[in-house]
């Protein structure tokens, strides 16, 4: 962790804001973004990461592509609705030490990787979809593949914050 005199000033500025120091002195507020985090997190990976199971072939004689994925994709937003601002809470409370968190940061290029392979792969193949199990495009398979193991990281690399 870096010294407090490598804190990024805004960071520091954020940390001690009026919604920074309310964040700390709360008894509820933490914790409450913590579980939210936590929830969303496991719905976000969770729906992901089941999606990406089927589209590598687990499940396919029983549920076709296109209905896991209108089925799991508005999970995955919820989570990303709850992951987003109880984030966002989380980072304030603390946000000199964790922005120069070298493990945050990494968390968080990952993320946006996660996100934006998810939206290339959504441009790229939602169409494709239906008949996924016949035509199973390679880079598609190449993109589920990278989706698995950004999305697995990400929650390892947010437990590592508090150790690293």
């Amino acid at each position: 962790m870096e010294s407090a005199a490598h804190w990024p000033i805004w960071a520091v500025a954020l940390q001690e804001s009026v919604f920074g120091l309310g964040i700390r002195h709360s008894t509820w507020i933490y914790p409450t973004a913590n579980i939210l985090h936590v929830i969303g997190i496991a719905l976000l990976v969770g729906s992901i990461i089941a999606l990406d199971l089927r589209l590598l072939g687990f499940g396919r004689k029983n549920i076709p592509a296109a209905a896991a994925s209108r089925f799991l994709t508005p999970i995955a937003v919820v989570g990303i609705l709850l992951i987003v601002p109880s984030g966002l809470t989380l980072f304030t409370a603390d946000a000199g030490p964790l922005a120069a968190n070298r493990v945050l940061q990494v968390k968080l290029v990952l993320v946006a990787l996660g996100l934006l392979n998810a939206i290339l792969f959504r441009l790229l193949w939602e169409r494709r979809l239906p008949r996924w199990d016949r035509e199973r495009p390679g880079l598609g398979i190449v993109q589920v593949l990278a989706s698995m193991a950004i999305w697995l990281c990400v929650p390892v690399l947010g437990r590592l914050i508090a150790y690293l």
